[in-house]
């Protein structure tokens, strides 16, 4: 008697007129467009002009980009056949984790640089986030990667059709869509978040609300993928998500106990306004 599964055909590209179209690609850029579009209707109404919101933008795009790929050459080196390896992006090797801790870096640095607060622009960016990970974890499904372990329930993948992936298990096994579960998780995030921010919060409160809930559900769906193990039976992934979970909860404790949660409105509006004039004489060439 056979198991009950799920499928559908895995497809990692297809041609159109003659030319590769790669949907994995494709939607990761459409998840980081449609991050932006949230992410400008919280700066907007707050006097940020688009300028300013794009060149920010822009380079936590550039960030992301080095640190998706710098941490995952940092983590498997010896897979490397020559240094020239470490620019060959398109033959994978990349990592979400380091996509969002450059693009962390690179944001910081430029909404610092334009006067604006930090953990509110966080606030505002991490609907966003959310969104770009539902577009990237729906191609994932279309291009059958992140392979889950074997199970026997009856919402188990099987992989058929063209384009297989050439790593275990193989094709006809059935295995957990880890994907379709991060899919779903986030999907419940990016709705938590969209309403969380519907009130006026202490700034950094949606961001740490991001971190635990994203980190936390990694720890759990990495026991399901096959994922080398780094230490303690745990992946990179899990590894970073254990450090991380409680380190953002020690920092809400102290922020209350701190007071620094004082970041008020008025500190954001003088932020933006002053950000929207740069802007501005930027544009009359000033």
């Amino acid at each position: 008697m056979s198991l009950p599964y799920i499928s559908w055909p895995v497809d990692t590209h297809r041609e159109i007129l003659g030319i590769p179209f790669f949907p994995h690609g494709i939607l990761i850029a459409m998840g980081f467009v449609a991050g932006a579009w949230v992410m400008a209707r919280y700066t907007r109404g707050r006097g940020l002009s688009n300028d300013i919101l794009w060149d920010v933008v822009t380079w936590v795009a550039i960030g992301s980009l080095i640190g998706t790929r710098l941490v995952w050459v940092l983590g498997n080196w010896s897979e490397l056949d020559s240094p020239a390896e470490v620019f060959m992006i398109w033959h994978g090797g990349m990592t979400l984790y380091g996509g969002i801790l450059g693009g962390l870096v690179a944001g910081v640095w430029k909404v610092r640089q334009h006067g604006l607060p930090v953990l509110s622009m966080l606030d505002f960016a991490v609907p966003g986030l959310a969104l770009g990970l539902i577009l990237g974890r729906a191609s994932d499904l279309i291009t059958g990667d992140h392979l889950g372990k074997p199970t026997d329930l009856p919402w188990g993948f099987m992989y058929v059709g063209r384009d297989a992936p050439g790593v275990d298990p193989p094709l006809g096994a059935v295995v957990h869509p880890v994907a379709l579960y991060d899919l779903l998780s986030v999907t419940i995030l990016f709705v938590v978040l969209v309403l969380f921010l519907r009130k006026a919060r202490a700034p950094g409160s949606a961001a740490a609300l991001f971190a635990i809930w994203y980190a936390a559900g990694r720890i759990l769906l990495d026991f399901l993928r096959t994922d080398p193990t780094r230490a303690f039976g745990l992946t990179g992934t899990q590894l970073t998500s254990v450090l991380a979970v409680p380190a953002v909860l020690m920092w809400l404790v102290l922020r209350e106990r701190r007071g620094w949660h004082a970041e008020r409105l008025e500190e954001w509006s003088r932020s933006s306004a002053g950000a929207s004039a740069e802007g501005g004489r930027e544009r009359a060439g000033i």
